[in-house]
């Protein structure tokens, strides 16, 4: 700030000087034409460095999720209320790189729709999830939505049962599909179970595995493994008192309930102990064969 605010009283001054004295040697030219050029880049470059907006009306308009797009602009995800229906509508905002609005799109029916998590899709798209009231099977259903470049929906799909179900979390998996993590009050062991769906490029079910026990249970975080697996973060009140809760699968949901150094473990430890009943027979002697008459 203080390079720009230099600069520019400099081209001032020697601006004034060339138009009220007639100094307009080749030197003091330069000069303001090389302090003009400072001007003008630290200004871009003070720009680049920060900036501040806001998008809304006059009711509620919050964001939950960001992401940096290709162009190198922004993709904010959040929800609008009110909109024309009069309800909370999911809204995606797309802006340039310096924050200026491009477009915005809103999704959603006649009931409350929140979207929580955003990714730009490998075909320049973007794919939300997040809790529909509109569609669905009950009181409320995970909703996962797919657009194109330009925010247009090309698809949506709702996934739940009669209870409330929520989708807070989302990754495009690498064989094009998707997988969205949540809570589930429809399925599982508890009031609420963490909820991970497989779904193909189009949305489609391939399967889904709920974890957890007799409390709640909420995942709110979901990244794909390197090893193709999948790993949910969240809180559990079935394991603990409201403690962070870490569940890594395989790549089709599998828990393992045996890890391979505890399958190691469990196999020195029981040839240990048949070692040890053998050493034990060894000292007591054993039944000495019978000769044949």
């Amino acid at each position: 700030m203080y390079r720009v605010v230099v600069a520019l009283f400099l081209t001032t001054a020697l601006s004034l000087a060339v138009a009220a004295y007639g100094v307009h040697t080749p030197d003091v030219c330069g000069i303001v034409d090389g302090v003009s050029q400072l001007a003008e880049t630290s200004s871009r470059t003070l720009a680049a460095q920060g900036f501040n907006r806001t998008y809304g009306g006059t009711g509620h308009d919050y964001a939950y999720d960001l992401v940096q797009t290709s162009d190198g602009g922004y993709a904010l995800l959040g929800y609008t209320f009110p909109n024309p229906i009069g309800n909370i509508n999911s809204w995606l905002v797309k802006t340039d790189a310096n924050g200026n609005m491009e477009w915005n799109k809103t999704y959603g029916g006649t009931g409350w729709e929140y979207a929580y998590d955003l990714v730009q899709t490998s075909d320049g798209g973007y794919a939300l999830a997040g809790y529909t009231q509109s569609y669905g099977a009950g009181g409320g259903d995970a909703w996962l939505v797919k657009t194109d470049a330009n925010g247009n929906m090309e698809w949506n799909k709702t996934y739940g049962g009669t209870s409330s179900d929520y989708a807070k979390a989302l990754v495009q998996t690498i064989d094009g599909g998707y997988a969205l993590a949540g809570s589930t009050e429809s399925f599982g062991a508890g009031a609420a179970d963490y909820w991970l769906v497989k779904s193909d490029a189009e949305g489609n079910v391939q399967w889904n595995k709920t974890y957890g026990g007799t409390g709640d249970d909420k995942a709110e975080a979901l990244v794909q493994t390197s090893d193709g697996g999948y790993a949910l973060a969240g809180g559990s009140g079935s394991f603990g008192t409201a403690d962070f809760w870490l569940v890594k699968t395989d790549e089709n949901d599998v828990i393992s309930e045996f890890p391979s150094a505890l399958m190691v473990f469990i196999l020195l430890a029981t040839v240990s102990l048949v070692a040890t009943i053998a050493k034990q027979k060894c000292k007591s002697g054993f039944p000495r064969p019978r000769r044949a008459p």
